[in-house]
């Protein structure tokens, strides 16, 4: 169990670690001069098979941001409050931190006691009392202590293991996240980077990547609780020997992730603001932002008013200047850049940037369907609100690949291109496509097949290709030239469409129809004029164009189409010779034909044979 300290400056966090351990926390000499913490120090106790960590933060209000950099929610706070002072500013600050970072168990040493007279102690044991009040340490017990003469130390010493025996050991799930506190070269050993473990489990061996920068690198060795250890958890202090990566690649603030990690400049949080804070939050506010070691400035956007008073909660957006990896529950905490005083926190709800207006009710209603109690859960609430990026989802729930590969098999939804929808919604938007589809045609004859992008449906644009693609395939609709019709659909003629057709007919309806240049000569329009006019006939189904000079009549060519047929059946084989003394049409024009046969997959060619391996409704795209 690791053991964070907490309090005002010179309340003797560090002789209390020195007397309980053995070892000085202290470690720069800048710290020895002036006599006060200024870095995180760490220390272990092992009593009776259990081991203690130690986290000695600072307590001078200066290096709050170091005091934030050593706290994890899955610690045990250690309150320190010197009997001479009573409680002090970093006292109550300090304690509301712990608070906001989500620590639930605790204790109180009531440290210097041999400093001071019975009547004193009485006092400052109750305003210690009034401290914790509605606090996570309220019904904590406080051990009134010394350094110097020792006492209470045992007493201490016993609440903590027995702390330790029963503290929860949280699951392993999610993948891995060290907030990394220290990265320093080792002789001999090279590189190690020592912090946190927030989420999942480590193996030598296994890789890592570096956030910021996306280095990579290997475990090459392995310490938790600065003993050898096959195995890092969640609520560990793991050393890393790290290989492969620059030493200068890694420090403080940064993290150790098993997915590569983009970090965010946008998290949105369940904001509370401390009771006693002098001033009401206002929206755009500028703010530090702390998680775990890491730190950025940014803007305060507040979602649901324009100001929140002492002590209110509501839900805000941090507009970071730098991305932090904030994930689904971490806690953030945000100070005032103009007061340097802390304003409040609170935990992660959201990590994506807005897609719109920061405050539509359609970002907040996503916002809080991703934050339920379980993936799964999550998963099922999104789902019903719209369209899940799958990535996006992992990535706020911390999951691993497999994780999120589980998630998926085992949502009722369909995948397409990394975003999952809803079944129910996917068969509504199929079913909407084809009712339009159908109604149009049905009100419009005339009309020619509906592009992709002409359907007014609810289905988003994106969708659209894969549910047309899937009517299609069902049979339900037709497409050519990326236009979709109803299966079986055959637009209408308008009167001047008609008439043309009146006029080709006598020319295309022959077992071997005139050119396109001879049935202009004979209409006595230039051959460009044509071709213009001819197209809607094409267009609509009424004429089959199989080259750039030849039109059938659809019937014509199924006609020719039969002859391929028996051809085929009888000789298992037919050549360009055979099919046009059977056909009656001449060389050139069976070339044609044969070529658009071999084109629309109704043929195949073998040297100088020809088989049948298509449908017929192949040579005919057009007939609706």
């Amino acid at each position: 169990m690791i053991v964070t300290l907490a309090g005002h400056v010179d309340h003797g966090k560090t002789s209390l670690i020195r007397q309980l351990t053995g070892k000085d926390t202290d470690r720069l000499a800048e710290e020895k001069r002036r006599g006060l913490t200024i870095d995180l120090g760490f220390a272990y106790l092992d009593v009776g098979g259990v081991t203690l960590g130690f986290v000695d933060v600072p307590g001078h209000h200066r290096f709050i941001h170091n005091m934030v950099a050593g706290v994890a929610a899955l610690q045990h706070a250690l309150l320190v409050v010197a009997a001479d002072d009573g409680p002090m500013p970093q006292s109550r600050e300090h304690l509301q931190i712990l608070e906001l970072l989500g620590l639930r168990d605790g204790v109180v040493a009531l440290t210097k006691c041999d400093r001071v007279a019975g009547d004193r102690l009485a006092a400052a044991h109750a305003e210690v009392q009034r401290l914790v009040t509605g606090t996570f340490l309220r019904e904590a017990p406080v051990i009134v202590t010394s350094a110097v003469s020792g006492d209470g130390l045992d007493s201490l010493r016993t609440h903590l293991v027995r702390a330790a025996e029963r503290h929860a050991v949280p699951g392993d799930g999610g993948a891995f996240r060290l907030a990394v506190d220290r990265a320093f070269l080792l002789k001999g050993v090279g590189l190690v980077v020592t912090g946190m473990v927030h989420a999942g489990t480590l193996q030598v061996d296994e890789e890592l990547h570096v956030f910021p920068g996306g280095a990579r690198g290997r475990v090459r060795d392995l310490r938790v609780q600065d003993r050898p250890s096959g195995l890092a958890r969640p609520g560990d202090r793991a050393a890393i020997n790290l290989a492969g990566v620059d030493p200068t690649a890694v420090r403080r603030g940064h993290w150790l992730c098993a997915v590569p990690e983009a970090g965010s400049r946008s998290l949105i949080v369940d904001l509370r603001v401390l009771g006693d804070f002098p001033r009401p939050v206002r929206h755009w506010l500028p703010v530090h932002a702390y998680l775990a070691t890491s730190h950025a400035r940014g803007r305060l956007a507040l979602l649901e008013s324009n100001r929140l008073e002492p002590g209110e909660r509501g839900l805000a957006e941090v507009v970071l200047d730098e991305p932090l990896p904030g994930k689904l529950g971490d806690r953030l905490i945000l100070r005032d850049q103009a007061l340097e005083r802390t304003l409040g926190g609170g935990a992660v709800l959201d990590n994506r940037p807005p897609a719109g207006r920061r405050r539509s009710p359609a970002r907040l209603r996503a916002v809080r369907a991703w934050s339920q109690p379980t993936a799964t859960r999550a998963l099922a609430a999104a789902l019903a609100d719209g369209p899940v990026d799958l990535a996006a989802f992992a990535d706020l729930w911390n999951l691993t690949p497999a994780q999120a590969a589980e998630l998926r098999a085992g949502a009722d939804a369909v995948a397409q291109d990394g975003t999952l929808v809803a079944r129910p919604t996917w068969e509504r938007w199929r079913g909407e496509l084809l009712d339009e589809c159908r109604t149009r045609h049905r009100i419009d004859p005339t009309l020619q097949g509906l592009q992709e992008h002409q359907f007014q449906t609810d289905a988003p644009a994106r969708f659209r290709g894969a549910l047309l693609g899937e009517l299609i395939a069902a049979g339900a609709l037709e497409r050519r030239a990326g236009r979709y019709f109803p299966r079986d659909h055959r637009a209408e003629l308008s009167d001047a469409e008609r008439r043309l057709l009146e006029r080709l007919r006598p020319h295309l309806d022959r077992e071997q129809p005139a050119s396109l240049g001879d049935i202009a000569r004979s209409l006595g329009l230039p051959l460009t004029s044509l071709r213009n006019l001819v197209a809607p006939l094409v267009s609509k189904g009424w004429l089959v164009q199989i080259g750039d000079k030849r039109l059938f009549l659809p019937d014509r060519l199924k006609a020719l189409a039969a002859i391929a047929c028996a051809l085929s059946d009888a000789t298992a084989g037919f050549s360009a010779r055979e099919f046009r003394d059977a056909s009656g049409v001449g060389r050139n024009v069976v070339i044609e034909v044969l070529e658009y046969f071999d084109a629309r997959g109704f043929t195949r060619r073998h040297g100088e044979t020809r088989t049948v391996v298509g449908e017929t409704s192949r040579l005919l795209p057009a007939v609706r």
